[in-house]
């Protein structure tokens, strides 16, 4: 997927939180996004996810030449970031089967595979409201990955991650990179290690 943003605007009460962004996000590449709290980064990944309406310019997608309306997007797109969490009330694999019915997936996935990529043993019954900060983002990095979509958005990915689980996301996001446009909003500069440019707002 390839996205042209044209002078994006969004401003909150009067506020401006971004001012006249403009970039080509070139299909299958993977871009970083960097900047200090408030900058606007999680605004900017919200925008390009078609989730917020921006207050002014314009945003083009096109997947194989063929333009899409904005009203589209949300089918080709995987969005990981502290807001968007899984259902709290809902196990593991409920939460699991929840996402199948409404994104295809890479491949087939078995649950068993699920746990094998998590590298932990079945939570079985316990809630996602008592896993810990780390363990639900992991399971939304894994979520965002595992789907068969052309646009993935990550914001601040690696956030409540120790050292293991940030070597965890290094390896996924390899393994899970190809034909797919990746925009990584993060203050991480580990973050960007994969990246072919990376945009400072």
């Amino acid at each position: 997927m390839e996205i042209t943003a044209h002078r994006l605007r969004k401003s909150y009460n009067g506020l401006q939180v971004v001012n006249n962004f403009s970039h080509q996000f070139r299909s299958g590449e993977i871009y970083g996004v960097s900047g200090p709290n408030g900058a606007g980064k999680s605004t900017l990944i919200k925008m390009l996810s078609g989730y917020l309406s921006p207050s002014g310019g314009n945003i083009q997608y096109q997947l194989d030449g063929n333009d899409l309306k904005r009203n589209e997007i949300y089918r080709y797109v995987s969005l990981a970031a502290p807001y968007s969490s899984i259902i709290q009330d809902f196990t593991l694999a409920e939460n699991f089967q929840f996402l199948r019915k409404f994104k295809p997936l890479r491949k087939e996935y078995a649950y068993q595979e699920l746990l094998e990529i998590l590298s932990w043993k079945d939570p079985r019954d316990k809630l996602v409201k008592q896993f810990s900060s780390g363990m639900q983002q992991k399971v939304n990095i894994l979520f965002a990955f595992i789907c068969e979509t052309q646009l993935l958005l990550l914001d601040e990915p690696t956030s409540f991650f120790d050292r293991d689980a940030k070597a965890w996301y290094k390896t996924i996001l390899e393994q899970n990179k190809s034909n797919r446009t990746i925009v990584i909003a993060s203050n991480e500069g580990s973050d960007f290690e994969a990246a072919c440019e990376i945009l400072s707002l």
